[in-house]
């Protein structure tokens, strides 16, 4: 599979380390990161908030804290929005079926990638894949939170990005 992001090899697995970062870093602040569909759930991205300095956002839904974490991987390298197509400062989950390339078999699923719920266009809800049959996701007050991908029942796709 050819990279969505246009990045070496390297830089992708650089790329998905910083994600990572970022979505461990919302994991470990869970109690600091409200759930939100405001204005305010860009402000990961709009205040330049950088995992790798300990900069996390207090407010995000599920779209928005997932494009922050690979836009903590992607930004790194300088790579244009290729999550949800809108220079970083929107999306949702049916911009981010737009954009990307499915993953079909669960054994190719790699860290950062999303995977998409809901039952057709647009989707419902979105989360970071983190290995080993585990997401993050940031679907409530009560998250994020590290949970197994198939906790829904409305599994739509994974999507790449890096």
């Amino acid at each position: 599979m050819s990279s969505v992001s246009g990045l070496s090899a390297a830089h992708r697995i650089k790329a998905r380390d910083l994600t990572m970062q970022a979505a461990l870093l919302g994991l470990k602040n869970t109690q600091s990161i409200y759930y939100t569909q405001t204005g305010r759930r860009w402000d990961g991205i709009n205040k330049n908030l950088k995992a790798w300095q300990g900069e996390f956002p207090h407010y995000a839904d599920c779209s928005s804290f997932a494009t922050w974490c690979l836009w903590n991987g992607l930004d790194h390298f300088g790579v244009r929005d290729v999550v949800n197509g809108a220079a970083w400062k929107a999306g949702y989950t049916g911009t981010m079926l737009n954009h990307g390339k499915v993953v079909t078999k669960q054994s190719n699923w790699m860290r950062g990638d999303l995977i998409l719920y809901g039952n057709g266009f647009p989707g419902h809800h979105v989360a970071v894949y983190c290995g080993d049959g585990f997401v993050i996701s940031h679907g409530s007050n009560a998250g994020p939170l590290k949970i197994r991908w198939n906790y829904r029942s409305d599994f739509m796709c994974c999507r790449r990005y890096i």
